[in-house]
């Protein structure tokens, strides 16, 4: 099936009052990595604009992100940066942002130029999410039927070959199910499957964890753990 991706960009300005607000957040960061969504990039530049007196990183991904600071469920890249104090987000919710204190460990501060919300995504919440990942992986390591999700989905593909195997050789039963749409009812009805392995878009084990009834995990996950248990 194809598809057109079109940009949608919110065209609203930051009040000044909002830019108050959002200041009075990284006042004590000294270095503050800049991120957005794709339909915020132009509220991101405005802010970096108006705000003199901060030292500002905004990074280019090398993976899916067409623009410096953008970052899309799949791909937090720009959000990389090693001296960076933290990370301010221009970003709705937090489904491209979680994955930045998840993979990065700083604090991640989301400013919401529509609703002109603000929201402090700290260690605690990624301890909350890392938990329940390292749960996923303990099921899927003591499963003895394990199924991988795979999508259709141009950018929504995660190797998962290696793993497969892996997995086969210490005597489990490996299934795939490929699907452009994620139908989580349908997942469920493979009831004699003990956990699954997304190896699409890596929201999909985080947000919707909960309604899959058996545990679920990102390929990404599995594979960084088991390289660092060798």
């Amino acid at each position: 099936m194809e598809m057109i991706f079109v940009e949608s960009r919110f065209k609203g300005k930051l009040s000044d009052e909002f830019v108050k607000r959002i200041y009075a957040e990284i006042k004590d960061y000294k270095k503050i990595n800049l991120v957005a969504a794709i339909q915020f990039i132009d509220q991101m530049n405005d802010f970096k604009e108006r705000v003199k007196d901060k030292e500002f990183v905004v990074k280019q991904s090398l993976y899916r992100a067409m623009y410096p600071g953008q970052i899309l469920g799949c791909d937090v890249y720009a959000a990389d940066c090693d001296d960076c104090d933290a990370t301010l987000a221009f970003e709705q919710g937090m489904f491209h942002v979680l994955g930045i204190p998840l993979k990065y460990g700083k604090a991640v501060i989301t400013a919401d130029p529509e609703t002109e919300n603000i929201e402090i995504i700290n260690a605690d919440v990624a301890e909350k999410y890392r938990k329940r990942i390292m749960q996923g992986i303990g099921a899927v390591l003591t499963a003895k039927k394990v199924m991988f999700i795979e999508s259709t989905k141009s950018g929504q593909t995660y190797g998962s070959k290696m793993l497969k195997e892996k997995l086969r050789k210490e005597g489990k039963q490996v299934y795939s199910v490929l699907a452009d749409e994620i139908n989580f009812e349908r997942l469920n009805e493979f009831r004699e499957i003990d956990a699954f392995v997304s190896t699409a878009c890596q929201r999909i084990a985080i947000d919707d964890m909960n309604k899959v009834k058996k545990p679920m995990i990102n390929a990404e996950d599995l594979e960084s753990y088991i390289k660092e248990n060798k």
